[in-house]
């Protein structure tokens, strides 16, 4: 039973999860902070019965805003931009209170001249160094949402089916060993988080409009951040503008150039083979060192891992906006809710083996069945919000486990909780490869050397 919950940022994930968590634990009381409440929000606090803080949560007043409002067995959610999540989850902790984010954050990009520091690879670093020595404290279960998130809980059941195809009828893994040797045993060399949006908002965006199915500022500080993906042992050399990092765990590499300058090829059972953008996210890393297997008298062994996103063709449009480095030419955003016609949101992991083909395990979740399941909500919301409920239902199992990363979940109770918000959920299996004879599956085979290609104007208009 939870008594209280707190969810700092009421922006749209915020507002998305909110119908979820009363269904969840309908006597819980949920008090948001935001720095915005217009009208908009505001009528549903009302509607709600919500307490609500106009606040804007900094390093300054965190602590004086939040601690009054935590307490044991209280949930903290932090969803907002530029909150830091390690002071959050140190506060939280301290007050015997449980922590969930969907995302490590800082508490400003702007604030270090060198974006290395704040990259995913560096933000995972830091986080993981804090978490030693809090092992038995109350858990905080960090970057959980879709992706990063469930699709870790994904890699795993497409890992199992794999196996299953593969004729490999094996104890599933208990741990991190078990599931990196299964992915050894499997050969498997590529994960992609492949993520094709083909939600629909005719008229959208408007000039100098940036329009996204979740945080306008939240995907822009990601394409203009340095691509970033777990570097495998099979892959040849470090393509033409990769570099090492030269501390942690040497899971990933970086590109020296932004994530929206960085097309992939990748696929999925609806739309076949399409390109996406390999955009930086915090599970390319995770899932990558997850699945490192290091066994004595064994060569170190490790897939390539990274989030190729096709996203919605007004979202795409707004990308013509971004400068390399920047958004000067930004003077507006919207979030794409009410404004969605039709289409679906189809997300899932492909796993691609150089011995057994490739699996595709994950949602075709449409607006319209996103939309009857939970108001508040589109396909991406949903999948997002359900995430960190199912998460958080874990953490109710699982009290004292320090902080926790979501590859390390017990993937069968979290899949299980989050099935019935992602349905339609598949696993189809596949042959295709990036290029005709490219069976290495080096990642120079994957990418694309053209990345100023835009949507066709047409896609912005198309009648749902």
């Amino acid at each position: 039973m939870i008594e209280h919950i707190v969810i700092v940022g009421f922006g749209c994930i915020g507002q998305a999860v909110l119908p979820l968590l009363e269904r969840a634990w309908p006597r819980a009381a949920i008090t948001v902070v935001d720095r915005v409440l217009d009208n908009a929000r505001q009528a549903l606090v009302t509607r709600h019965g919500l307490h609500a803080i106009r606040a804007t949560v900094t390093a300054a007043n965190f602590r004086t805003t939040l601690d009054p409002l935590l307490r044991p067995g209280a949930f903290l959610l932090n969803l907002a931009p530029s909150v830091c999540s390690r002071d959050l989850i140190a506060l939280a902790q301290a007050r015997g209170a449980f922590y969930v984010d969907a995302g490590i954050e800082p508490w400003d990009y702007e604030a270090d001249a060198q974006a290395s520091h704040l990259s995913n690879y560096a933000l995972r670093h830091e986080m993981l160094a804090f978490a030693r020595g809090r092992e038995t404290l109350p858990t905080a279960l960090v970057a959980h949402g879709a992706n990063p998130g469930l699709v870790s809980v994904l890699v795993k059941a497409a890992l199992m089916a794999l196996a299953g195809k593969a004729g490999m009828h094996r104890p599933e893994p208990r741990d991190r060993t078990g599931w990196a040797a299964l992915a050894r045993m499997l050969d498997v060399r590529v994960v992609q988080v492949a993520e094709y949006d083909s939600q629909q908002a005719p008229g959208y965006p408007r000039d100098g409009e940036f329009a996204n199915t979740w945080s306008a500022e939240g995907f822009i500080t990601e394409c203009l951040q340095d691509a970033e993906l777990g570097w495998g042992s099979h892959e040849p050399q470090l393509p033409p503008d990769g570099y090492r990092h030269d501390y942690g765990s040497g899971a990933a590499i970086a590109l020296d150039r932004p994530g929206h300058r960085t097309r992939v090829r990748s696929w999925s059972p609806v739309h076949g083979p399409f390109d996406a953008y390999l955009i930086t996210h915090n599970e390319s890393i995770s899932i990558a060192e997850y699945l490192t297997d290091t066994s004595a008298g064994e060569p170190p062994y490790r897939p390539t891992v990274y989030y190729a996103y096709r996203p919605t063709a007004a979202t795409q449009a707004s990308m013509q906006w971004l400068d390399d480095r920047a958004a000067p030419r930004v003077r507006g955003e919207r979030i794409l809710r009410d404004e969605i016609q039709c289409g679906e949101d189809e997300l899932g992991v492909l796993l691609m083996s150089g011995r057994h083909g490739a699996v595709w395990h994950g949602s075709r979740l449409s607006v319209q069945r996103a939309r009857s399941l939970a108001p508040y909500n589109t396909a991406t919301s949903l999948q997002v919000a359900s995430s960190l409920v199912a998460g958080m239902q874990w953490m109710l199992a699982n009290p004292t486990r320090g902080v926790v990363e979501s590859d390390a979940l017990d993937f069968r109770p979290v899949l299980a909780d989050a099935a019935h918000w992602w349905a339609p959920l598949s696993v189809q299996f596949t042959d295709w490869l990036p290029r005709p004879g490219a069976a290495s599956l080096a990642f120079i085979d994957f990418l694309l050397d053209d990345p100023k290609v835009r949507p066709d104007p047409a896609l912005l208009t198309l009648a749902c």
